[in-house]
């Protein structure tokens, strides 16, 4: 699903080359740091981040962990600040405002939909225009249609593990208030303007809300005709928490930190995966987070015109 697996296993082949012999994962964990700090802590790019990113599967619960997170922390940020100023400079005026942001995720086949619904949304959003997230083969942003590219399949099927890596990317950035995910056929209610105390208000004390499912019967066959790839017909994974609708829903920058170091430690948590939203309800919950049932549609006066996914008991 990532454009950087390749990458991932040329770098671990290499390790296991220089050495002479097959590596255990306490071992390549141990290396890659090194070689991170040896030959890309002062260059963030795409090597340096993998090297990482190893380092933490290899060995999620390794004592300098927190230390390695910290230190993808730093180099997604710092890369950030080199090659996408444009986006850093969008993360500062949400908060300077002291409000989430705003993120629609789409696809390059629907972009003309997405980019409509982020011009729509930039005047109820008191003047900040979303960006709109895809996939790609490389990380990008196209500052003109504040369109950040992520390495990652731009498929349905893929979209679980879109939206961590976005979580991953924004978490490195700040998102000191959080964010908002939005799906790209959102509409505006025409009516008044929003006040932005309230906005504030309503995401202040609270770490993961939207329209909450909570029931067990979904349906398991939701993803028959829309994907790109053969996967299983029928989702085959348990019900474990009520989790917000994918349509529109918010985290906060504590549970956004929590997803990322998570999926950065643990990113076989989305093996088999297909639907975005459960996934995370799944994880939080384990995280120890509660999903409240606030639907952010009468926060911010949209309308989502969601299909309905929960069916009755089967007979």
């Amino acid at each position: 699903m990532l454009a950087t697996d390749r990458l991932e296993r040329q770098i671990i082949a290499e390790l296991s080359r220089q050495i002479g012999r097959r590596l255990n994962s306490n071992e390549l964990s141990n290396l890659s740091v090194m070689v991170f700090l040896e030959q890309c802590a002062d260059d963030p790019n795409t090597v340096a981040q993998t090297l990482l990113r190893i380092a933490l599967k290899a060995s999620p619960d390794a004592k300098n962990a927190a230390e390695v997170l910290d230190a993808y922390r730093e180099i997604t940020r710092s890369r950030a600040i080199r090659e996408m100023p444009a986006l850093v400079d969008w993360v500062a005026a949400c908060e300077h405002r002291s409000l989430p942001l705003p993120v629609v995720i789409s696809c390059e086949k629907y972009l003309g939909n997405a980019a409509q619904v982020a011009h729509d949304l930039t005047d109820r959003y008191f003047g900040i225009r979303p960006i709109i997230v895809t996939g790609g083969d490389e990380l990008g942003f196209d500052a003109a249609g504040s369109i950040l590219r992520l390495p990652v399949g731009d498929v349905y099927e893929a979209l679980p593990h879109k939206m961590f890596e976005t979580w991953v990317f924004l978490e490195a950035l700040g998102a000191s208030h959080g964010v908002i995910k939005i799906d790209d056929d959102l509409r505006i209610i025409a009516e008044e303007t929003r006040d932005i105390d309230a906005i504030r208000a309503a995401f202040a004390d609270v770490d993961y809300m939207g329209l909450i499912l909570s029931s067990p019967f979904y349906d398991r066959a939701w993803h028959e005709g829309k994907c790109a790839s053969v996967v299983a017909p029928l989702y085959d994974k348990p019900f474990v928490a009520p989790w917000a609708r994918g349509a529109l829903y918010f985290l906060s920058k504590t549970a956004l930190a929590a997803l990322a170091a998570h999926y950065l430690r643990f990113p076989g948590c989305l093996a088999g995966e297909l639907f975005e939203d459960k996934a995370v309800g799944d994880v939080l919950h384990g995280l120890g987070f509660t999903a409240i049932h606030n639907p952010l549609e009468a926060i911010l006066g949209v309308s989502t015109d969601a299909p309905e996914r929960l069916i009755g008991a089967a007979a």
